[in-house]
Parts: C-alpha cells; structure tokens; sequence
C-alpha cells in the first residue's frame, strides 16, 4: 500500500509530518530517500519539531549526520536516531540491532543491506522534487501503519 503527498510549501511538508508523528514508536524504522537537495534532511527536522511539540519536550536540531553518522534525540517515551548514510557503502556486518530495542530509526540514504532486513515492518519515505513540487510518497508491507496515517 502507498500514500502519495504533492507539497508546494513547507507547511504542506509540515502537516505531513503531523500525521505521521502521532504513529511513531521505538521499535520502528522510517527509511528516507531521495536525491542531493530533495528535503531528506528538511522532512526529519520537521518530523522532530513535531516530535518535541507533542511530547512537550526541548528540542534542538543537530543537523544532517552526514559526516558523524548519527544523532539521537529523546522525547519522553520515544526515542528517535537519525542515520545518514550518505557514501557509505553497504557491509554485511552493518547491524542496528542495539539501536533498534528502544528507538525510533530515521534513516537517510539507506543501505540496501538495511532496505532487505527490515523491509516488512520499515516505512520507506521517497521524496521526488521538480520544478513546481514535492512528491512525497509514503510506502510499507505494514499497511497498519498507514492507515493510521492517512
């Protein structure tokens, strides 16, 4: 099952981001895709803007973890990291296994390896951008999941 969003603004992006919120927990794994420059980093920001808001929670954006791999932010009862795998190429001994347990995975740039393990429960994020738009389509095998964001 798929759900496909056309976003013209940031506020558009930013009621995305306020339906898929309330469906978070730890235990899942979000995979974001999309070229240089699409909002891969702009749609996690929003995500956990969000996040923080609903959680009554402070919140500071770190930045994209292009060069230090990963940042983790804590709401109360969820708890997020946000991957970037930017040029970082695939390895079977890649394992999130001990992130995973108590935390939400938010993952740009995903390594194949990562796509495969987790392909029946991950929610994939795809951004396609063009002159005028974003696309944002929204797809998972867990159709549970999105239902409860539509």
């Amino acid at each position: 099952m798929s759900l496909s969003f056309s976003v013209t603004n940031e506020e558009q992006l930013f009621e995305i981001t306020n339906q898929l919120a309330p469906t978070l927990k730890n235990q899942q794994v979000i995979f974001i895709e999309g070229d240089v420059g699409a909002g891969k980093t702009t749609f996690i920001r929003y995500l956990l803007e969000t996040l923080a808001k609903n959680n009554q929670s402070k919140f500071f954006f770190q930045g994209s973890p292009t060069y230090q791999r990963e940042n983790q932010y804590y709401f109360n009862e969820l708890n997020c990291v946000h991957f970037d795998f930017y040029q970082v190429e695939d390895h079977p001994n890649i394992d999130l296994e001990d992130y995973i347990v108590d935390h939400c995975l938010l993952i740009e740039w995903p390594l194949n390896i990562l796509r495969k393990k987790y392909q029946q429960e991950a929610l994939f994020i795809k951004i396609i951008p063009d002159s005028k738009h974003r696309t944002i389509e929204i797809h998972s095998e867990n159709t549970q999941w999105l239902y409860q964001i539509q």
